[in-house]
């Protein structure tokens, strides 16, 4: 166990309204945080006037303590956190980060400007923590890579850490197989180029113009940024009567009825950290048809998936057509969902303080 207490950041989480995919990683981390260490658990924010971290809610007399451990999974630079630098360079305690991605540096063309502009940045500041945990093998291959091409002497441990697919549903279901003949598909994720809405759109029009039957629905908000042009693909496409429905953001009610009709999940993007919608589907018994990314591969080892040419449209439709067309094959991908090899975020959190815990032991008797 940790000696000190976690010092989790939630500087960004305690103001966002929707659910990205790295809010919904804070917010696991937390719930399971919370479990696991009780009130060693104290939610921090930073001091832009101080700069430094403070307690979310007041705590008389609060200070950092040398056992204690600093956690955040936030994106951040110097610019947005004045003196965070100087803070992680002279503080007294312990200090680890959660790395999702390089996408930002990878692919500029579909990424937030502000995300490319920091993420330099802030793929540097990771190397002054005591140590990274990145959500797949692949992150973390592309961090340390990236570290070495700046030529740091000397950088943290970076461990892959395995995320949980417990995080929208508390309980796991188990296969089912199809629900009807006419097969509900869905894509849960923000509308945007990088999410493949637009590339799974061409490949359904295929299956559609062909006279196969199915209903294909999209959850998710709209990036204002990268995400109207796809939206307005997929509004013209439903007005011209092709079965297409958009949902936009739906509740954690909302998508549990919706995931309860579904048949197979459609993850069609051209980059991915993790691919956490995979193991969430998985986790409701339902299979997948996903980009062969480095990340969702990783995935895939828990069965229940069928991959097809990162950004092809045509092998994404030949792959949805031999499900299509084919209970007994839908069915078979179904069947082959580990379910109780699935990961858990308790076991996430677990592997995190073990961790934690083991370098504080290591560096108690190299000190000694």
């Amino acid at each position: 166990m940790i000696k000190g207490r976690i010092l989790y950041d939630v500087t960004k989480a305690s103001k966002q309204r929707h659910k990205s995919g790295i809010a919904r990683v804070s917010g696991c981390l937390k719930r399971e945080l919370s479990v696991a260490v009780g009130d060693g658990l104290i939610e921090v924010i930073w001091d832009e006037r101080l700069e430094t971290l403070r307690p979310k809610e007041k705590i008389r007399e609060f200070e950092i303590r040398p056992n204690d451990v600093f956690l955040t999974c936030e994106l951040f630079c110097e610019f947005e956190r004045n003196g965070i630098e100087r803070f992680l360079d002279q503080s007294n305690c312990l200090s680890y980060a959660i790395f999702h991605d390089a996408i930002p540096l990878q692919y500029p063309e579909f990424t937030w400007p502000h995300s490319v502009q920091r993420h330099p940045s802030y793929m540097k500041i990771l190397a002054q923590f005591t140590g990274v945990f990145a959500v797949s093998s692949h992150s973390a291959i592309l961090l340390e890579e990236y570290w070495e091409w700046l030529g740091l002497e000397s950088s943290p441990s970076v461990k892959s850490i395995q995320l949980g697919a417990d995080g929208v549903f508390e309980e796991p279901s188990f296969p089912k197989g199809p629900n009807s003949d006419r097969l509900q598909l869905l894509t849960l994720a923000i509308v945007e180029r990088r999410k493949g809405q637009d590339l799974a759109l061409e490949a359904m029009t295929q299956l559609w113009e062909d006279g196969h039957e199915f209903d294909y629905h999209v959850v998710g908000r709209t990036n204002p940024y990268f995400g109207k042009e796809v939206e307005r693909r997929l509004k013209r496409a439903a007005r011209q009567g092709y079965p297409l429905h958009l949902h936009g953001q739906l509740s954690d009610e909302s998508l549990q009825r919706l995931f309860n009709e579904t048949d197979l999940v459609v993850v069609p993007s051209l980059a991915e950290g993790c691919g956490l919608p995979v193991l969430e589907s998985l986790w409701k018994g339902i299979p997948t048809v996903s980009s062969e990314l480095h990340s969702i591969r990783e995935n895939s080892r828990f069965g229940g998936c069928r991959l097809f040419e990162t950004g092809n449209a045509n092998a994404l439709a030949e792959r949805l057509r031999d499900l299509i067309e084919s209970s007994t094959e839908l069915r078979a991908l179904s069947s082959s969902i580990r379910t109780d090899a699935l990961p858990r975020w308790k076991a996430t959190v677990t592997d995190i303080i073990d961790h934690i815990a083991a370098e504080e032991a290591w560096s108690a008797t190299s000190c000694s």
